[in-house]
């Protein structure tokens, strides 16, 4: 019986990508404003500052949750005997390309862990 790993679908970035998108579009707003003389300086001044920082907040919390993310399927799934099991468990033709590109990247990096006999990952493979 051969194992395969379940699909590897870390978070979405909405909150990020919104951010991104958005923040930018309302700084300009607010320095065209400030040029036209329809709002003071420091109001544009504060639009760019919490522009900014919900950016930093957006995206800190997206890497937070890509890294959470990361590390329960590693420690779910990948925490085998020898970097060999991986491997073989990405290499089956039914394992999803974005799967088989992270397991790879593990084994390049060698972030494999290695359990001693008679230990067991945190939750055993399907």
């Amino acid at each position: 019986m051969k194992l395969t790993v379940p699909e590897y679908a870390p978070p979405h970035a909405r909150g990020a990508a919104l951010a991104v998108g958005l923040a930018p579009i309302l700084v300009l707003l607010a320095f065209t404003l400030v040029v036209g003389g329809l709002i003071e300086v420091d109001i544009g001044f504060a639009v760019f500052a919490a522009c900014t920082a919900w950016i930093v907040v957006e995206m800190h919390q997206y890497q937070k949750s890509i890294d959470d993310y990361d590390d329960d399927y590693v420690g779910c799934y990948l925490a085998g005997r020898s970097p060999a099991a991986p491997l073989d468990w990405s290499e089956t033709e039914s394992t999803p390309t974005p799967t088989r590109d992270f397991v790879a990247s593990l084994l390049e990096a060698d972030e494999c862990t290695t359990l001693r006999d008679g230990q067991a990952p945190l939750h055993p493979v399907p």
